[in-house]
């Protein structure tokens, strides 16, 4: 699979990165917030007096929510949640996409989903810095939910050819109307016990080790390490 990518900027952690799990009410705050003006700027939610986003899978207990800042200012955020292999527990996606879940993947399966990813449209850099560290947060569950099966995000019909240029994930689903958004959705997945080594060694801003591990169950902190994109050809 080709990495390309067009800006050098792309190629490690930028300093003042840092990302934890969302736990107290100014954190929220933020996180809705942010999500507001993201969604808003691209024409998923109506603009609106309250200016914050959030919907009823926000507080489930199998889900977290997570706040990446670039010294000290919001730049994104991004919601996961876990469903372990035997343990059932509801996804966002399962709204909208229970069937293709269960058709393509199993619901008996350990998933972990990727959802409300949002980047702030001021940040004045490449969006996709930001995206690649938020994507740091799902590959961690997925090491720490007894090795996740499957990786599953509802990405936007212009998000498709990145999450499988850069991810290798698959298309399990047609372009479906969620609850909330104003445009549709298509399920994408990552088979991450088969893909995850290959992808950790080409983007090692995704590499999960055990010391990340410990420190998320120590702090909700979530580590970067200072490594860069490895670019390598077709």
């Amino acid at each position: 699979m080709t990495l390309t990518l067009a800006s050098h900027l792309l190629t490690e952690t930028p300093p003042g990165f840092a990302m934890h799990r969302v736990a107290t009410r100014d954190d929220w705050t933020r996180v809705e917030a942010l999500r507001y003006e993201a969604l808003a700027a691209r024409a998923d939610i109506a603009k609106g007096p309250d200016r914050a986003h959030t919907d009823a899978h926000d507080h489930a207990v199998n889900g977290a929510t997570f706040l990446l800042s670039r010294n000290g200012r919001a730049l994104g955020s991004v919601r996961v949640s876990v469903s372990p292999p035997g343990r059932r527990f509801p996804l966002p996606a399962m709204d909208t996409f229970a069937r293709e879940i269960g058709a393509s993947i199993g619901l008996d399966c350990g998933l972990v989903e990727a959802s409300l990813l949002v980047v702030d449209p001021a940040c004045g850099a490449d969006p996709r810095i930001a995206v690649f560290h938020l994507l740091k947060a799902p590959m961690l569950l997925c090491a720490a939910a007894d090795r996740a099966d499957w990786l599953v995000a509802a990405v936007r019909e212009d998000e498709i050819g990145f999450y499988r240029r850069m991810l290798n994930m698959e298309i399990l689903s047609g372009a479906e109307s969620c609850p909330g958004m104003a445009n549709p959705r298509v399920l994408m997945g990552l088979q991450y016990r088969e893909h995850a080594a290959l992808l950790f060694r080409r983007i090692p801003a995704l590499e999960v080790t055990l010391a990340d591990e410990a420190e998320y169950a120590a702090t909700g902190g979530v580590r970067f390490a200072q490594r860069g994109l490895r670019q390598q050809a077709a």
